[in-house]
């Protein structure tokens, strides 16, 4: 877990805390919302959760979401062809500590997951 709280810094300075983000992003001539890029990278399952996006230098931006598979909030960067070109993961665990070990079955149900976490990042 030592290298995954490492992630969650790396996470937190470079992209602010979870759902300090914007909504949309405009990438070429396309404005993108957490949902649109979530289909356009064929991500289909409910485990996956959209928490923010943010605008890059370079054409790039960043696509952070929670990943129920891995119970893992995820960063992708990603330049204008959607393609990755970076890619950060760090265990919810590193945000939700104890809470997430007794949160039991719920664990696995990532709008739960979120819920709890949003409760927390957000008082």
């Amino acid at each position: 877990m030592a290298g995954e709280a490492i992630e969650k810094v790396l996470i937190e300075k470079e992209f602010g805390p979870l759902w300090s983000g914007v909504e949309s992003v405009t990438v070429g001539d396309r404005v993108y919302t957490s949902p649109e890029l979530k289909l356009a990278l064929d991500m289909y399952g409910a485990d996956i959760v959209g928490i923010d996006l943010h605008s890059l230098p370079e054409s790039l931006f960043a696509y952070r979401f929670y990943d129920g598979d891995d119970r893992c909030i995820v960063v992708f960067v990603m330049d204008p062809e959607l393609n990755i070109v970076r890619e950060l993961r760090a265990h919810i665990a590193e945000w939700l500590e104890d809470e997430y070990y007794k949160s039991g079955m719920e664990a696995f149900l990532a709008d739960r997951m979120v819920g709890l976490l949003r409760q927390k990042v957000k008082g």
